[in-house]
């Protein structure tokens, strides 16, 4: 559950509808379960073939008993989202415990993840925070968006706004976009007794909306659009909003949207936007190693 409430391109139905794209590297550090991307981040070794789940799972437990940590955490991966292999909750929380071990950041992080709602092992609120905090201590901005948002509710370690905000701040500042977008929504709606500062929220949704976080992309497009901390650019919201649908968001909101756009933009303006969109899917397409 994340402790924000997003606010749509002029009403929550754009939210609603709205399917999040599926390219989004963004880590869901607010949610309960964990969620991966089972396109395992490994290249065949013959170029211009496609590996096969199940050989791509021969060559990580080959990887992983050679003493790779990250084909260790691969195979969890692996394991958890049934690629290659039957799917096992026990084996990728072992697999897990194993990366972590040889020092792989994430793990820790997937650890944490596994321990909070119970996934291959009872549920361990203690045991989960352990892991957040050693990910987050070993650098992974991921651990620290999601000890942010403990501390700033309160769940399983003690409510602290100022400890919250300074760590989605430092996981912001390093990169992480899901926590651009928390911290962007945080500064535009003034929330957990923080000013409201549009100008830096604008500034955040953008840099998430650039790594591809479709919530930052609405956001964004919808201060453009109002002028909201900075000149207003029609133009620039509906080639963001262009980009998104383009990129396979969904929903009858968002059309909406984009429609009544066009409608109050010169052919010229709405041809301009549609360029800018093309140059914004590309550079997600080039994100995910797309040509």
């Amino acid at each position: 559950m994340k402790f924000y409430r997003s606010r749509s391109f002029q009403t929550v139905r754009l939210c609603a509808v709205l399917v999040i794209l599926s390219f989004s590297p963004c880590h869901p550090a607010f949610s309960a379960a964990p969620q991966t991307n089972p396109e395992i981040a490994v290249k065949p070794h013959t170029e211009g073939q496609k590996i096969s789940p199940e050989a791509l799972f021969a060559l990580m437990l080959m990887n992983a008993e050679k003493g790779q940590s990250q084909a260790m955490l691969n195979l969890g991966r692996l394991y958890e989202e049934g690629v290659g292999v039957p799917r096992n909750f026990t084996k990728a929380l072992e697999w897990y415990q194993t990366a972590a071990d040889a020092g792989e950041k994430e793990a820790h992080m997937r650890l944490g993840l596994c321990y909070e709602i119970g996934m291959g092992a009872a549920a361990d609120i203690g045991r989960a925070i352990k892991n957040f905090e050693k990910a987050a201590e070993l650098g992974f901005a991921p651990a620290r968006h999601k000890l942010a948002g403990l501390y700033l509710q309160g769940r399983g370690l003690p409510k602290d706004e100022n400890k919250g905000f300074a760590l989605l701040t430092q996981a912001a500042d390093a990169g992480e976009a899901a926590a651009l977008f928390d911290l962007g929504v945080i500064l535009r709606d003034g929330l957990f007794g923080r000013k409201a500062e549009p100008e830096k929220s604008r500034a955040r949704f953008l840099k998430a909306a650039e790594a591809g976080h479709a919530g930052a992309v609405l956001a964004y497009a919808a201060m453009c659009r109002e002028g909201a901390g900075g000149k207003a650019d029609p133009e620039g919201a509906l080639a963001w909003l262009l980009a998104l649908r383009n990129a396979g968001a969904q929903g009858s909101g968002l059309d909406e949207a984009i429609t009544e756009l066009r409608g109050k933009l010169t052919p010229q303006q709405a041809a301009n936007a549609e360029k800018g969109a093309g140059r914004r899917l590309a550079a997600w397409n080039k994100m995910r190693g797309i040509q």
